[in-house]
């Protein structure tokens, strides 16, 4: 099993997951009327998707660290069936810790550093956030990247953990605005309330794209040598 296989089907299952917590980030529809309301968040290097700002943070908490056991479980189970177990264990094990330091920051309240340096203001993204799950997954990509020795996984994994920052770190109609597909006075108005899960579907889209595509290289080279 080449590695373009391997890594097809660990990007399929992460962007599987990822596709089906969507609607976990929707929030009530809202319009803007003139006040307060219309008041919104455009950027944040601590993050534009902290838990407070979520509408189910619980309930995401809960679904990821189910789903995190699911994808560990899968990609361990089919990296030994293809007699390479020993490169999926780095990543696997880098993602569980990163998610346990995310759960034990977010039990502490922990509040990040002040400082003006926007870099060191985004260790707060540590913290659980509606992006942490593109951000472990971007780490462990790499960690998988470097195992597999695979320049094209390792470019991919760089290119998905600038998307999740910027997902972390920027509202995603303000992100549609500075593109010219927003006005500016569409920043403000959500009534079908997908401004948090814009950027979460198009990570899980990019995901679902590039291992598919992946996937079906690695066949079109299988036929080809038979």
């Amino acid at each position: 099993m080449g590695v373009a296989r391997r890594c097809g089907v660990v990007l399929v299952v992460l962007g599987g997951l990822l596709a089906v917590s969507v609607p976990l980030y929707l929030v009530p529809g809202h319009s803007c009327d003139g006040g307060w309301g219309c008041i919104v968040t455009t950027s944040s290097p601590q993050g534009v998707l902290a838990g407070y700002a979520l509408a189910r943070p619980r309930w995401l908490e809960l679904y990821w660290a189910l789903a995190l056991l699911v994808w560990g479980g899968v990609v361990l189970w089919w990296y030994r069936r293809a007699g390479r177990l020993g490169r999926a264990v780095p990543a696997v094990a880098v993602a569980v810790l990163l998610a346990a330091l995310a759960a034990g920051l977010t039990a502490a309240d922990w509040p990040g550093f002040r400082t003006s340096s926007a870099v060191v203001e985004s260790a707060k993204l540590a913290c659980f956030n509606g992006a942490t799950p593109l951000l472990v997954s971007a780490v462990a990509l790499l960690v998988l990247a470097a195992a597999e020795r695979s320049v094209a996984l390792l470019l991919f994994a760089v290119g998905y953990g600038a998307l999740g920052y910027v997902v972390a770190t920027y509202d995603a109609f303000y992100l549609l605005y500075r593109l010219g597909l927003l006005g500016i006075a569409d920043l403000s108005h959500d009534p079908w309330g997908v401004r948090q899960l814009a950027g979460i579907a198009v990570a899980a889209g990019v995901l679902l794209a590039v291992g598919a595509g992946t996937l079906r290289v690695s066949l079109v080279m299988r036929r080809g040598r038979a």
